[in-house]
């Protein structure tokens, strides 16, 4: 094991310690934390005028759907993960026909926004997931300092939302206090959150990079992108899932990837996991199988259906299930396999 060092011996201080990433500090940094950058852009162009089709065209064909079908190369396609979902694997069919059955009632609107509310859930849960990966790497065991982490996250990524539903459905007369209410509480919590991290640093303890820098990029942008889609009204909400999908998908695409090429790379991957190690040996089939599944089951349908809604809808089905296959999927505290293959 070697000689500890005064550093080791003392991990709680700054001296002689340095960020530690999950793939790499360029790696973390361009599809991580710097995958925020493309929200950023996103949503400029949008608040200054720039058509949202375009826009939209590139989060749902180009990022979104590709990153919900590459699922498939680490569920459907691997035969132990098969064994491990269970009767799971089988939600796709139930959840493919929710949203056009709701079409026919007359409820599209609602069905999206309950489909962005879940995406959004989808993504609180992804981003907590990275914090407590980064604090899991960097040995940050300080039980104030998760909970704190953990509350000022979760809070600064759902009140933007119950602030913009309280400002774009009305009601009640009394929701017109909710969304001051929630911009308050998001005020307060990232103070504290700020506060903390200048604590640390006059004391000189150990800053966690990775976490902060993850924190400070994608706390903001939740703020502004639901601040941005409540200046159109309900429907603005596809405004913020796009802003918000983006950084999301990319984020998702670098980590599966990562994953897929330390998981299936072995010499006996072939017979013990079966098609996932296939679609692994390479980018480019990584990525033929995730835009091209994407593009039969998503965007030929959109664009050959006389009864757009209704597909599109249907369509939301397939990110469903890949909402409750990521549940279950990325739990490297319970599966030995994913931690090794996370290189945790």
């Amino acid at each position: 094991m070697g000689t500890i060092t005064a550093a080791q011996a003392v991990p709680n201080t700054r001296a002689g310690t340095r960020p530690v990433w999950l793939i790499s500090q360029a790696d973390d940094l361009v599809w991580f934390i710097g995958s925020a950058l493309i929200g950023y852009a996103a949503l400029g162009l949008m608040a200054a005028g720039f058509p949202v089709w375009p826009i939209q065209m590139l989060w749902m064909f180009g990022v979104d759907g590709p990153h919900v079908l590459a699922t498939v190369t680490r569920t459907y396609f691997d035969r132990e993960e098969r064994k491990r979902l269970g009767p799971a694997i089988w939600y796709l069919p139930p959840f493919v026909l929710l949203g056009p059955a709701m079409t026919l009632q007359g409820h599209f609107d609602l069905f999206l926004l309950g489909a962005v509310i879940w995406q959004h859930f989808h993504i609180v849960i992804q981003h907590f997931g990275f914090v407590m990966l980064y604090k899991a790497k960097n040995k940050e065991r300080d039980r104030f300092a998760v909970k704190l982490d953990r509350w000022v996250l979760l809070l600064s990524l759902w009140l933007p939302l119950v602030a913009f539903v309280a400002r774009t459905r009305g009601f009640h007369a009394e929701w017109d206090r909710v969304a001051p209410a929630a911009y308050a509480i998001g005020a307060i919590a990232a103070l504290c959150w700020i506060g903390r991290q200048v604590r640390k640093y006059q004391r000189g303890e150990v800053m966690n990079v990775p976490k902060i820098l993850l924190i400070g990029a994608v706390v903001p942008l939740q703020w502004f992108a639901f601040a941005h889609a409540a200046e159109h009204g309900p429907e603005g909400v596809l405004r913020a899932g796009i802003v918000l999908g983006l950084v999301h998908g990319l984020q998702y695409h670098r980590l599966l990837w990562f994953h897929n090429r330390n998981r299936y790379g072995g010499e006996d991957a072939e017979k013990r996991y079966g098609l996932a190690a296939k679609a692994s040996k390479s980018l480019i089939a990584y990525l033929a199988i995730a835009i091209g599944l994407n593009f039969f089951l998503t965007i030929l349908l959109v664009a050959l259906a006389p009864w757009r809604d209704g597909v599109l809808a249907a369509t939301w089905g397939i990110a469903f299930t890949h909402y409750v296959f990521d549940a279950k999927i990325w739990r490297p505290s319970t599966d030995k396999g994913l931690a090794a293959a996370l290189r945790l």
